[in-house]
């Protein structure tokens, strides 16, 4: 591409670039600002350990292919136009692997010719696209980080990207410790029954070490509902349980966090059984805020795409009729782990639940780490704490690979049950000269609770201003 066609190329795609001539403690991103007959502006930003100068810059187009080597700045959030650019792109995607093996390296850093050769190697470019994408993620994304010492030059992880590998390794080991005690008891018992009692108690025992106290884990039921439920968290620190034996309770719905289908074994069966049982605990009243509804099973015999079948059939059969009273996530730990969310919420269409599926990416795995960590989103704890949980968990849905499954229900779907305050914002319309109108607030309402929902898992938004715009008796 001659100079001209790329500068044109990229500001009018807003494209930034680094300078490959640069070196790695001098890393900038650039953005074409204005380009005149003979000149070209560039805006250059650095991060804060950068020894070049941020601002705008301005060279003679027929100098800048000696003083600039451009390199776009490619991630998952843009679709670029030409072949070669997306099969970069392609290939750039599989970052995770890179940084897996900067943080598994000793001390967890590389030299920099070390780094440059993994990167080749591993996903399959030039020493050009391996150096550009040390400084994008060194400028850019701050993952990176350059350090020279007398024993040469280094990149490490970013602090704040060592934390994150380190939350989902410890979230991941949670699934390890489940995994590796319940494979003992294969290997001398062989009635189905006590296996399945043992891992309950197992699962129990092992989370019960990771949940704040105020937290209780029991098996048991919620008040009015006849399904026992394997696992449920409640708040015992704000609710009493109407009955309690031992870890047997009867609890009211308002305090239940969560709900586990705790299977030894997923089949066609016990997944229907499954469904079921959160089917009957979801479908007894609404609640403001809601809670986990999690399917944790130790192996299966169905193929990703059959449980995929499976669930997708259930809601078929049995209608969604309510934002977020359905299954949230199901985990066959090192297998598949699906989650049903909404869709649309950025546009002005209706959003709808729809069935998605982490896939854990070659050499790492993910899906583990999702459900816990959305487990525990739910947990009601400072709101200091579910920010950074919030921040963590969208740290892992950005490194991860979520493909949409299959939408659930119509494409014009809205909650049959809805609360006051969503009634209220249409009981001035008219029904019969203002229909369109009580439809596009309806869609709007949707969209509203289930955006609001989100921010009460991810600390923006507090328990009581959830429960103040979501009460029945406000």
């Amino acid at each position: 591409m001659e100079v001209r066609e790329f500068l044109n190329y990229a500001f009018n795609n807003r494209y930034l670039f680094v300078n490959l001539n640069d070196d790695y403690e001098e890393s900038a991103f650039g953005q074409v600002i204005k380009i005149y007959k003979d000149d070209v502006e560039i805006l250059w930003i650095s991060n804060e350990n950068s020894t070049n100068d941020n601002g705008l810059k301005k060279y003679k187009i027929e100098d800048f292919d000696r003083e600039v080597k451009p390199f776009f700045l490619f991630n998952i959030y843009k679709t670029y136009q030409t072949k070669e650019h997306l099969e970069i792109q392609k290939k750039l995607n599989n970052w995770h692997l890179v940084i897996n093996h900067i943080y598994e390296s000793d001390k967890r850093q590389l030299k920099i010719e070390d780094c440059i050769n993994f990167i080749q190697q591993k996903l399959n470019v030039t020493k050009d696209i391996a150096e550009a994408f040390i400084k994008i993620n060194i400028v850019r994304y701050d993952k990176f980080k350059f350090k020279k010492t007398k024993s040469g030059e280094f990149i490490t992880l970013s602090k704040e990207l060592e934390e994150f590998e380190n939350k989902k390794r410890y979230l991941s080991s949670i699934s390890d410790e489940i995994r590796s005690q319940s494979n003992r008891i294969d290997y001398v018992i062989g009635h189905g029954q006590t296996v399945g009692n043992y891992r309950e108690k197992l699962f129990t025992s092992v989370l019960s070490k990771y949940i704040p106290k105020k937290f209780h884990i029991a098996t048991g039921f919620i008040e009015g509902i006849s399904k026992q439920i394997d696992i449920i968290i409640y708040d015992q620190h704000n609710y009493i349980p109407t009955f309690r034996d031992d870890d047997l309770v009867v609890v009211k719905k308002e305090s239940v966090i969560a709900v586990i289908e705790i299977k030894s074994t997923l089949n066609a069966k016990t997944l229907k059984e499954s469904l079921e049982g959160i089917e009957m605990i979801t479908e007894k009243g609404m609640s403001s805020t809601t809670f986990f509804k999690g399917v944790f099973a130790f192996k299966s015999t169905l193929s990703k795409e059959l449980i995929s079948k499976h669930i997708s059939t259930f809601y078929e059969n049995n209608q969604i009729e309510a934002i977020y009273e359905h299954l949230d996530v199901i985990c066959i730990p090192k297998f598949s782990t699906q989650f049903i969310d909404y869709n649309n919420l950025e546009n002005e269409k209706n959003s709808c639940p729809s069935l998605y599926e982490i896939e854990d990416l070659k050499e790492l795995f993910i899906g583990e780490s999702f459900f816990f960590h959305k487990l525990f989103s739910f947990l009601d704890v400072d709101i200091t704490a579910k920010k950074i949980n919030g921040k963590y968990f969208y740290e892992l849905n950005s490194m991860s690979k979520i493909n949409l499954i299959k939408v659930l229900t119509e494409d014009d779907w809205m909650p049959f049950f809805t609360f006051p305050s969503e009634l209220n914002s249409v009981k001035h319309l008219d029904l019969d000269t203002q229909y369109d109108e009580i439809v596009k607030t309806n869609i709007e309402n949707a969209k509203k609770h289930v955006i609001s929902i989100k921010k009460w898992i991810a600390g923006a938004k507090s328990r009581e201003e959830l429960i103040k715009e979501y009460n029945f008796d406000y």
